[in-house]
């Protein structure tokens, strides 16, 4: 009994702990497949991002306060306003116009968010020198460093969720004017364009792994998600277009409600605006599972429908559970992330340090610093690499800020080409900069092309991660919602047993029709006479000789080749009677009769 229960407490215990499960989706995000799709999917959004942003932010113009005293002599003659109150109107308008042009600034314009590419973005200080200043600096030091792990690295981690999340957010925000909602409506159709296809491949290939499947063609994987690629892209934009129905629902009711009198009464129905408030909370908190959606239709090949209905169902109907896993795979993933972008960069410094080792290298001016110039500033890798040389950079609080004043940003020192970040010796760095040669700048643009692609594997690894993360999450959920176990995944050819198919209907032919040899009448044999038994007569009759009739043969049927022939009976001869034999006459008998005896016994003469 004591054994039973231990059992039941190890098994309860390991049905308990399948967060565990989400510690082996390392190796499988570390495929150079999925970092490969990763990379492509990174650049293919960030170059439409960057063109949709250059197209709306030139359209735009920062709003001037020069324009003011126009605008206060518009309003005195058109509405016939006082000079109080034109200055009033004209001041909130530019007060509107000035948050407007703001937040498209921090969007789309130098260093925005969705306009930055993904080497420039801003993603805090290199993991190299944040473990050399853990180790070296003061407890300040190490409390700041530590306080950015925490806050800096997460958003790395869940970047594709993020960059999903930040146009859909700004789209609420009720400065945005209505250019600014189509070109956040853009930027997010493109985003999920682009990931409706290489997150399907990432989902599906890493599905196929956890699930301990043998792994699949790369080929029949394309177009496993080719084939599906409208239900990867419609299961997230479906809640975004409710949300959009009952917003517009919304703005019909608030134009009733701006006619006086009329929309009196139609306040009355204000609960309805609560209950589509209370539809588009559902739909937009319901978003935060918008990674299961993508690892539904890899896992069981449905379609949009099962994919909407499953994610928010598991979200809703277990949201603790998948709070718990989500926390795992951010913490377990910040450490990844870490390891990952720490081993890149001492990877890309060592390399560098290696080279400049090489003797006559300060002697021939050939230091390799100068091949940098163009290298990524994110994750700190331009400031790594170029320390301790004369083209020295640092980022510059304020001059990130894309919301900073001209004053802030523009300066006569001289900067490098990538905002948030100067020279630590602007006048040393100029030099440098000028003695720079034109084959020496060519160098520098083919080294920063590698140095590039290894960056964009380094964060195609975080992209794959959280691919593989949610695929995993997805499984998990599964498991506790459904009752269905992790291995059983749908596949196409790989392995009936695991998907659902109905067996095939028996086709349609004609009956099977064996070939035969057609049978041939053989002649039967004559039946033999049996004549009848001979009665021998006293008097030797000859008896007349019976002939048996000849036998009549049929004929012979050709066979037909196609179609089995009939069975034909043989044809039996009539058996013919014989004639029946005449009685013969009484036979009279020639012999004399005996004499009678006489008394003695002599015979009478």
């Amino acid at each position: 009994m004591a054994e039973d229960r231990a059992d039941a407490r190890s098994g309860s215990y390991l049905q308990s702990a399948t967060w565990t499960e989400l510690l082996t989706t390392f190796q499988v995000a570390l495929d150079p497949k999925k970092l490969l799709l990763a990379a492509a999917g990174i650049v293919t959004m960030s170059l439409g991002w960057w063109l949709l942003s250059m197209i709306f932010y030139s359209s735009f113009t920062r709003p001037n306060k020069d324009d003011l005293a126009s605008a206060i002599s518009v309003y005195q003659k058109k509405d016939s306003l006082t000079v109080e109150q034109a200055t009033a109107k004209a001041d909130i308008d530019f007060q509107r116009d000035l948050k407007r042009w703001e937040l498209l600034n921090r969007l789309a314009g130098p260093n925005g968010k969705l306009s930055t590419m993904p080497w420039f973005e801003d993603r805090g200080p290199n993991p190299f020198l944040f473990g050399t200043k853990v180790l070296n600096g003061t407890s300040v030091e190490r409390r700041e460093n530590v306080s950015w792990f925490l806050t800096n690295q997460v958003p790395v981690l869940v970047e594709p969720l993020v960059k999903f999340i930040t146009p859909v957010v700004a789209l609420l925000d009720p400065s945005a004017g209505f250019w600014i909602r189509v070109y956040l409506f853009l930027c997010i159709l493109w985003m999920l364009a682009v990931w409706a296809f290489f997150g399907g491949v990432i989902t599906r290939l890493a599905v196929v792994q956890l699930a301990g499947k043998d792994q699949v063609n790369f080929k029949d994987t394309l177009k496993f998600v080719a084939s599906r690629y409208l239900s990867y892209l419609f299961s997230p934009l479906v809640p975004l277009a409710f949300i959009g129905a009952v917003a517009f629902g919304c703005i019909l009711f608030g134009i009733l409600h701006a006619i006086p009198y009329l929309g009196d009464i139609v306040d009355l129905a204000w609960p309805l605006i609560l209950g589509a408030g209370v539809v588009m909370t559902i739909l937009l908190v319901g978003l935060i599972g918008y990674p299961l959606m993508y690892t539904t239709l890899s896992s069981e090949g449905s379609d949009t429908f099962d994919a909407l209905s499953r994610s928010y169902n598991y979200v809703y109907q277990s949201p603790w559970a998948y709070l718990w896993y989500s926390f795992v795979a951010v913490v377990y993933g910040a450490v990844l992330i870490f390891f990952v972008v720490f081993m890149s960069s001492l990877t890309v410094y060592l390399g560098k340090w290696g080279v400049s080792q090489a003797p006559l290298t300060q002697t021939t001016n050939r230091v390799p610093d100068y091949l940098f110039i163009y290298s990524p500033t994110s994750f700190g890798w331009r400031e790594l690499l170029t320390s301790g040389s004369d083209i020295a950079i640092q980022p510059t609080l304020g001059v990130s800020d894309p919301t900073a004043t001209p004053a802030i940003a523009n300066t006569d020192a001289f900067r490098p080409e990538v905002a948030g970040y100067r020279y630590v010796n602007p006048d040393q760095a100029k030099v440098y900069v000028d003695s720079i040669r034109w084959n020496e700048y060519a160098a520098a643009g083919v080294v920063s092309l590698w140095v590039i692609l290894l960056f964009l594997l380094m964060l195609g690894f975080s992209y794959s991660y959280f691919w593989t993360a949610s695929s995993m999450i997805y499984l998990l959920m599964r498991k506790k919602v459904d009752e269905t176990e992790i291995d059983e995944i749908y596949t196409e050819d790989e392995d009936l047993d695991t998907a659902t198919i109905a067996p095939p209907r028996p086709p349609v032919t004609t009956p099977n029709v064996t070939m035969v040899e057609a049978p041939t009448l053989r002649t039967p044999p004559p039946t033999p006479v049996v004549p009848p038994p001979v009665v021998v007569p006293p008097v030797v009759v000859t008896p007349p000789v019976v002939t048996p009739p000849p036998v009549v043969v049929p004929p012979v049927v050709p066979p037909e080749p196609p179609v089995v022939p009939p069975v034909v009976p043989p044809v039996i001869p009539p058996v013919v009677t014989p004639p029946t034999t005449p009685e013969p006459p009484p036979v009279t008998s020639s012999e004399p009769e005996p004499e009678p005896k006489k008394d003695d016994g002599e015979p009478t003469l």
